[in-house]
């Protein structure tokens, strides 16, 4: 992985000399590009190509049945539970929510994005409140089915929670500094380049400390135990859907070098961290306001 940090951090220096449009697309297209040229080379480039894809997965297509897709979170759900993402998450957030506390006398206002019907949401609200951290949690989604389930689901077990419909696209449309933190749980590799740029730079207006994206790590061995859990759950469910949302899932996760390149390029004015997590975790925060 550190001769492959290498070549993406490579990329970006001949991209910028190359090119004056900061364009996330084009410098994505650059770096596959070059690493076409090296896989014909170099074993490690050829299975970075190999690795990538741009195939949508199941559970983002507009027709999938909302029982599936429930099915298919609460896997990964459990996937949190057993790998600790959601203490790894909070971990993450807490001493940008301790400085608002302390500072501010205030809870912190966080706002996940990709929420979709809330089920990972409320897993980590219930972290959360193991804390004394003073937070104030609101999901959002695009689809407002996904929007009015979760608000239910939040009334029926009594979770101050509130869920509303944002376009993570625009975001500027959002009152400035209307929350602190902006976040993202395990969506990351559903938008492309352009898409995560755009929500990305978004979130200078928006947060008023910092965005951060948890996901999982980019690698052959993450890939391998995907597809083995992805296999194990299709066949429990008599559904080919885990096993393909798996493969593809694995296969689109960004590497840690590609999130901090992309964060450098939406927010130039930002401080921009991106680095692997244990176990089998990625995470990139970028800090407006430091």
């Amino acid at each position: 992985m550190l001769q492959l940090s290498k070549f993406y951090e490579q990329c970006f220096r001949n991209y910028l000399k190359k090119s004056s449009n900061f364009c996330p697309v084009e410098f994505f297209s650059f770096i596959r590009e070059q690493r076409l040229q090296l896989s014909k080379k170099s074993f490690s480039h050829y299975i970075d190509q190999w690795l990538w894809t741009d195939r949508a997965e199941l559970i983002d297509g507009p027709h999938i049945d909302e029982n599936l897709k429930r099915k298919i979170i609460l896997g990964l759900h459990l996937k949190n539970k057993i790998f600790g993402t959601y203490k790894t998450t909070i971990d993450l957030l807490r001493p940008m929510i301790e400085d608002i506390n302390r500072n501010e006398n205030r809870p912190a206002r966080l706002l996940e994005i990709g929420s979709g019907s809330g089920q990972l949401s409320f897993a980590l609200y219930e972290e959360l409140k193991r804390t004394n951290l003073k937070f104030e949690l609101t999901g959002s989604d695009i689809v407002e089915t996904y929007i009015e389930h979760a608000n239910q689901d939040a009334l029926k077990n009594k979770l101050p929670m509130t869920f509303k419909k944002i376009d993570a696209f625009h975001l500027e449309h959002l009152e400035e500094n209307s929350y602190d933190i902006v976040f993202c749980l395990h969506g990351l590799h559903h938008f492309d380049p352009s898409q995560l740029s755009r929500i990305m730079a978004g979130t200078f207006k928006v947060a008023n400390v910092a965005f951060v994206g948890v996901d999982g790590y980019r690698g052959i061995f993450n890939l391998l135990f995907m597809i083995i859990s992805g296999a194990f759950k299709s066949l429990l469910e008599g559904n080919f859907a885990f096993l393909h949302d798996s493969i593809i899932s694995g296969r689109k996760l960004y590497a840690a070098k590609q999130l901090e390149l992309l964060s450098r390029l939406s927010c130039p004015l930002s401080r921009v961290t991106a680095k692997n997590l244990s176990p089998g975790l990625t995470m990139v925060k970028i800090v407006h306001k430091f």
